[in-house]
């Protein structure tokens, strides 16, 4: 065989084994994208297609609006006919299934103009996001005046950034597909690939969180949806010439196991990382979800079988990951164990607090000032969001305002930080936002937490309060009561769902039960009323504060009496002050805290001098401190 000859046996080759794995990759979204639609589902759906095809339900004629569920009832036909229609079983029923099927895209298409909607994500990914598994499960049953409109509808060219440039560019690679043009199947999974990869931009964090919308934490919301397109591409690509390479399988397992599952706890969902979708009833707080991403993922990723196996082990009740980690860059410390799940949501002049978008997350706007989570069971919180008041939002300070006006709300600080080592964490904020100014650290032992406020002072003529809890009333519940005035009580320790909390400097808390009523419209779209005993503990630091302070102790898993015996004297506030927050756990010989500048302080008759703000650990031994773990906190002007 000449030279010409062998060259032309070469690509003869290739081009033969790029379109086998084309065939591959098409048979594999196909049956990714079949559903176990019985014909008889459909067949209801076939009876109520109108002549022109239509149904009655979408609203066709509202400018600006899209009527989506007309597409997705055209899905529910496609996978149902690839469900049991498929080759020579086709029968009558099967017919009139494909043709309500052709019949609505035909009326879809001859009106597309009138469906713009006024949401550019609809138009870009949400339109053709439905209309991908149409095309490919009807594809060879489609008219060819069909197939080109369709093909019209999705993109030739990646755009855009974060979990959008991976929604695009997925719909890039479909329109490869279905034209059977290599060069955009190559470059829409390059893309893909991508936004897998670490960035300093919207996307996967050096950390493993997840940034949307000007860096606000979003792991549970579109990092989740990132992941799942990621992990489902590099399943379908496995074994081909399109497969992933390393450094992305790597990326993603990355966020997965080292961003995400931290932030989820025995088949629970944070709330505080799905940004607005923390008012949508039930909207990805359950982690059943993730099953689909492991799946893929371990598809693709066998060395790390056994973590992917834990994982699904803790969506189903279990927990495996103990221990505090603290995100750098998404300003979120997490401690958890069998018994517990803590998180606390911090956000700086960095990051983005909260967002309230298409009428969404509507009283979300203290939401990064310091929300304490603190959970026994997975469903301590559920379905709580409507009856919150979100003024008094666990964890925080802040005076009577919730309605969030404006798209993105943040800090003017950039003083966030924090730091991790097993299972002690250490965490501070400075608050500075909206008329309001404090100075704030948690120290996190073992199921221990310690809270200290310092240098509170307000311009806002309105009562300024510290929320220590806002939770549904277990009827496990004691206080030692004060008389008070109005109606709530008052009192230095109180017990609580397994959760004791005492003061530190002899303020006593206001303790407040009562039962509410509120519709998730309040806060979001959906319209469902809940009813629910709210508990809520705070610390009342009076009207226009200035250099007030706090310090009290909340401790998971406590009893009757635990909380006065013993427990005075194991922790032991050292400094809390403008200048440092510093605390003594006797019972575990740490030293540790914040310094917001260089200064110095002493233990015993030991002092040290940190040249540089810092939250810091000390191991204490003998009465003499060692071992310190320090964290600077130097940021840019």
């Amino acid at each position: 065989m000449n030279g010409c000859g062998l060259i032309f046996a070469i690509l003869l080759a290739v081009s033969t084994a790029m379109a086998s794995d084309l065939d591959s990759l098409l048979d594999r979204l196909r049956e990714d994208y079949s559903s176990n639609v019985p014909p008889e589902e459909s067949l209801k759906i076939v009876e109520d297609l109108h002549s022109d095809g239509t149904w009655s339900g979408p609203k066709y004629h509202e400018k600006g609006h899209t009527p989506i569920e007309h597409l997705k009832k055209t899905r529910t036909l496609a996978e149902s006919y690839a469900y049991a229609c498929a080759g020579p079983t086709a029968n009558s029923e099967c017919l009139k299934i494909k043709e309500a099927a052709i019949r609505s895209l035909l009326f879809w298409f001859s009106r597309e103009e009138d469906f713009v909607n006024d949401n550019w994500w609809m138009n870009e990914v949400g339109v053709p996001r439905e209309l991908a598994p149409i095309a490919l499960l009807l594809w060879d049953e489609l008219p060819d005046s069909l197939r080109t409109k369709i093909i019209r509808c999705f993109p030739e060219l990646p755009s855009r950034n974060g979990v959008n440039r991976t929604w695009i560019s997925e719909l890039v690679v479909i329109r490869g597909i279905l034209e059977r043009r290599d060069s955009l199947i190559y470059d829409g999974l390059k893309n893909i690939e991508s936004t897998m990869l670490v960035t300093s931009r919207e996307g996967h964090q050096k950390d493993h969180s997840f940034f949307m919308h000007g860096n606000l934490l979003y792991n549970g919301g579109y990092g989740k949806m990132a992941l799942s397109i990621g992990a489902k591409w590099a399943s379908f690509c496995r074994g081909t010439v399109y497969a992933f390479n390393q450094e992305t399988l790597d990326a993603m397992s990355a966020l997965a196991l080292h961003g995400n599952r931290w932030m989820m706890w025995k088949g629970m969902v944070d709330p505080m990382v799905l940004g607005r979708e923390i008012s949508r009833k039930d909207d990805n707080k359950n982690a059943g979800g993730y099953v689909y991403i492991i799946r893929n993922l371990e598809s693709v990723d066998s060395s790390r079988a056994e973590d992917y196996s834990l994982w699904k082990k803790e969506i189903k009740g279990e927990n495996f990951l103990s221990g505090c980690h603290y995100f750098e860059r998404g300003e979120l410390m997490v401690c958890r164990s069998d018994d517990y799940y803590i998180s606390l949501k911090m956000s700086s002049r960095k990051t983005v607090g909260s967002e309230s978008i298409n009428r969404e997350n509507r009283k979300g706007f203290w939401l990064g000032a310091g929300v304490l989570s603190v959970y026994r069971h997975p469903d301590d919180f559920k379905d709580i969001y409507p009856l919150w008041d979100w003024s008094m939002l666990p964890g925080i300070t802040c005076y009577d305002k919730s309605e969030q006006k404006e798209k993105r709300v943040t800090n003017e600080s950039r003083f966030v930080g924090g730091l991790s080592e097993g299972n002690i964490g250490v965490a501070t904020m400075i608050v500075d936002r909206s008329g309001i100014y404090a100075k704030k650290t948690w120290v996190f032992i073992n199921g221990t937490i310690v809270a200290l406020g310092a240098d509170i002072s307000s311009r806002i003529d309105s009562p300024i309060r510290t929320t220590l809890d806002q939770r549904l009333l277990s009827t496990d519940f004691s206080l030692e009561a004060v008389p008070a005035v109005g109606d709530s009580l008052e009192s230095l320790m109180v017990l609580h769902n397994g959760i004791g909390y005492r003061s530190l400097d002899g303020q006593t808390f206001k303790v407040k039960v009562e039962n509410r009523e509120g519709n998730w419209s309040e806060i979001g779209t959906t319209k469902f009323v809940e009813h629910g005993k709210i508990f809520s503990l705070w610390i009342d630091h009076g009207i226009l504060p200035q250099k007030a302070k706090y310090a009290y102790l909340m401790e998971v898993g406590a009893k009757t009496g635990h909380l006065t015996s013993g427990h005075k004297e194991r922790i032991l506030v050292l400094q809390n002050d403008p200048v440092g927050q510093i605390i003594y756990d006797a019972a575990n010989h740490i030293v540790c805290g914040t310094m917001f500048r260089a200064a110095s302080f002493k233990f015993n008759q030991q002092a040290f001098f940190f040249d540089v703000p810092c939250v810091f650990v000390f191991r204490e031994d003998g009465g003499f401190l060692k071992d310190l773990l320090k964290k600077d906190l130097v940021f840019e002007k």
